[in-house]
């Protein structure tokens, strides 16, 4: 083989390989294109879908009861409901209250910087002569109070297509999530039955099983443990004697199951409230603080005792995982972010799948298995 041969069939290589690393950009570009334009269509699958998973088990428990299928899946769903809505009641009048307090807030935050108000307004006064300074006050009276007029009307009707629109992606969530619990069944075993092979019929039947039992416990074990973590701060927050502590502690709930991102929400919302509920610093200082304790035993010694290795993942690429589906599909990305991580994790932890994947999901270094 003479020498030349070499230099171009690395170069051969090289073109292909680049070839290939152009072609996986372009493919995730694509899907990533596609999961945003289309999450009108797409997330209320996805929610149902995830929905559905996690109540099947309760489903099946009816149906071994004897009560029909379809009655059972309506049941369950008919409990998540009023459960979901008699949750939102409870909240709905502290929340507003609280929501009425924020001016209270602003004017606390205008009192500690009064000083500096009042320099920048002595230093305008000596820049601008007091006539000029009232004309333009008139001059600018009528415009705002006519842009005011003029965008009441669009944002009323702004506000008024977000309201249908949600009510629709809501009713038909329910209806898919009724749908899925109902006939997902009969529609695994038609795909196992349009398997080719013996082989690739166990594979999906197993692949099913896996998801289902995993994200269930998984989904089970968060929802204690963060329900564990709410009431603790409801009643911390009722020791320390902030207003509404049902409010704190069921937000703390909902928003861990958003890891660090939902923490670090809470804790800036705490510090907002001890700074409107108390005077001195320390007392300020206390109200997140309290509940950063409680959450930090909960992420660095609860939950990975409950969990244990196995759905241990780097906290990184999670809070990068949140960041990419809260920029697709909003708040509600954010919350099904770790479902679906979990569960191609899952995949590919137990068919072999993505080798890379695994070890950049995995909490631990080479380092620290060899120690």
């Amino acid at each position: 083989m003479s020498t030349g041969q070499i230099p171009a069939r690395q170069s051969a290589r090289l073109s292909r390989l680049n070839a290939e690393l152009s072609l996986k950009i372009l493919t995730l570009l694509a899907v990533l294109y596609t999961l945003y334009f289309a999450r009108s269509l797409l997330l209320p699958i996805i929610v149902a879908a995830l929905i559905a998973l996690f109540a099947s088990p309760a489903v099946r428990f009816l149906v071994r009861l004897k009560c029909p299928k379809p009655l059972s899946s309506l049941l369950i769903l008919t409990v998540i409901i009023f459960g979901v809505g008699y949750g939102v009641s409870l909240l709905y009048t502290p929340a507003a209250t609280w929501l009425e307090r924020l001016p209270l807030l602003s004017s606390k935050l205008a009192l500690q910087v009064d000083g500096v108000a009042e320099s920048l307004d002595s230093l305008k006064a000596s820049m601008l002569p007091e006539s000029s300074t009232s004309a333009a006050a008139k001059e600018e009276e009528n415009p705002l109070n006519s842009a005011l007029g003029t965008s009441f009307l669009p944002l009323l009707s702004m506000l008024a297509q977000t309201t249908a629109i949600m009510l629709v992606q809501l009713a038909t969530v329910i209806i898919l999530t009724y749908l899925f619990l109902l006939f997902g069944g009969t529609l695994l075993r038609n795909i196992v039955r349009a398997a080719s092979t013996l082989h690739e019929k166990k594979n999906l039947v197993k692949m099913y099983q896996t998801i289902e039992q995993d994200i269930s416990r998984y989904v089970l074990v968060i929802t204690v443990i963060n329900t564990m973590l709410g009431v603790a701060t409801f009643i911390v927050l009722s020791i320390i004697g902030v207003a509404d502590p049902l409010l704190w502690g069921v937000l703390a709930t909902i928003l861990n199951f958003a890891p660090y991102l939902g923490p670090f929400v809470l804790t800036l919302l705490l510090t907002a409230v001890g700074f409107i509920e108390f005077q001195s610093p320390g007392q300020v200082l206390l109200v997140p603080a309290a509940f950063l304790v409680l959450n930090v035993i909960e992420s660095q010694l609860v939950t990975p005792m409950a969990l244990g290795k196995r759905f241990n993942m780097n906290p990184l690429l999670v809070v990068i995982w949140m960041f990419i589906w809260g920029w697709l599909w909003g708040a509600v990305g954010v919350l099904i972010a770790i479902p679906l991580l979990v569960c191609l994790k899952i995949i590919a932890s137990h068919f072999e799948l993505l080798p890379y994947w695994q070890i950049l999901l995995s909490a631990e270094s080479s380092a620290d298995n060899n120690n």
